[in-house]
């Protein structure tokens, strides 16, 4: 009875040890007219390319009866970009005959703009095969999008077999204000494309900052807190943008120590941590405080001390309170959406102090003997 629970036990293991088609996705490679990622991780799906690893199909793959169609990443694309090499690799349950690979690009109303065929091949039933093409982009993609198809023929009678496709479009700007955006999910048209093991996947991207809601607050120790503002972006592409600050106004002279733009705002750049797929803000560089008046500074000044957190300073909050703070992002995302996103600074309570203002207060009066 021992030996058969192990020989079971070991072909159970060795069982799910195979191939599965969705290994080498988490880190797909970038080809194609993409710009340079210096984004972070993104929420559902991995955003960290750092690692190259090859997709999937260069690996041994066992032999099924299941068809496997995959490729790199390729986009997000703008009108004019540089014509590339676009790589599929596909295994498809067809019987042994001769076949044709083409590759079709179409405009949005069907209309033929390019095709390419490969000279004829063998195929085996079942085998694992990879194809490049050159996509010549640069003539075929305006605003109205097209369409590209893979397709594998039977040479005799031009039969297609398979077909895989993707519609794809220029990545572009929207132009929507802070309130569209606080009040609705954007989601971009597809700007790119690549196989996810069973089909030709048209890329977008979703954003929603309903998260962020419409105020900060301080807490107890007068620290001003952003780790808590946060919001959600779905795509294959890893989140990048150019800048992200938080911004206000300093006419009360509350951070004398702290640099100031040109119009006497206090500018603070942020950072976004990925905190198990919960996207969050955090301050981008640390701070310097005076521990007696609580006074920071973004560079040293005498008797200041090293902190990663931002303070108001003592007695600062009545004139802070009800302050508008702006979170300014510029060119964020693939789809470069750039806006001032205006929170309202609430004062907490501090920890003791008067009945109104405090969490914990002292009442009553001198007692009699």
């Amino acid at each position: 009875m021992y030996k058969r629970i192990l020989l079971v036990s070991s072909l159970f293991l060795s069982g799910i040890t195979g191939f599965t088609p969705k290994e080498g996705i988490d880190h797909p490679v970038i080809s194609g007219p993409a710009e340079i990622s210096t984004g972070i991780p993104s929420l559902a799906l991995s955003f960290n390319l750092s690692e190259e690893k090859s997709f999937p199909g260069t690996e041994y793959v066992e032999k099924t009866a299941k068809d496997y169609f995959v490729s790199p990443i390729y986009g997000p694309f703008q009108v004019g970009d540089p014509d590339f090499n676009a790589t599929f690799t596909y295994r498809a349950k067809i019987d042994d005959q001769q076949i044709l690979e083409r590759l079709r690009i179409f405009t949005a109303d069907g209309e033929l703009l390019n095709a390419q065929t490969k000279t004829t091949k063998t195929y085996e039933n079942n085998a694992l095969e990879k194809v490049t093409f050159l996509v010549p982009i640069r003539n075929c993609l305006s605003a109205k999008g097209i369409t590209l198809k893979f397709e594998i023929l039977a040479k005799s009678n031009r039969t297609i077999l398979k077909t895989y496709s993707a519609t794809i479009y220029p990545a572009s700007t929207p132009n929507n204000t802070y309130q569209y955006y606080r009040n609705n999910v954007y989601q971009s048209l597809p700007i790119g494309f690549y196989g996810d093991g069973q089909s030709m996947k048209a890329i977008k991207e979703t954003i929603s900052f309903s998260n962020l809601g419409d105020y900060l607050e301080s807490d107890y120790y007068y620290r001003l807190d952003v780790k808590d503002k946060g919001f959600n972006y779905e795509s294959e592409f890893p989140l990048t943008y150019k800048s992200l600050n938080l911004r206000f106004e300093d006419h009360e002279n509350l951070f004398p120590y702290y640099t100031h733009d040109i119009n006497g705002n206090v500018i603070i750049p942020l950072d976004i941590l990925n905190n198990r797929n919960r996207l969050t803000l955090r301050y981008k560089h640390n701070f310097y405080i005076n521990k007696r008046t609580l006074e920071t500074g973004d560079v040293y000044h005498n008797g200041f001390v090293f902190s990663p957190d931002f303070y108001l300073p003592i007695n600062g909050k009545e004139h802070f309170d009800n302050k508008i703070l702006y979170l300014d992002f510029v060119e964020f995302s693939k789809s470069k959406i750039t806006m001032s996103y205006p929170l309202r600074y609430i004062s907490g309570k501090a920890i003791v102090g008067t009945a109104p203002e405090g969490e914990y207060y002292v009442s009553g009066g001198i007692a009699n003997d």
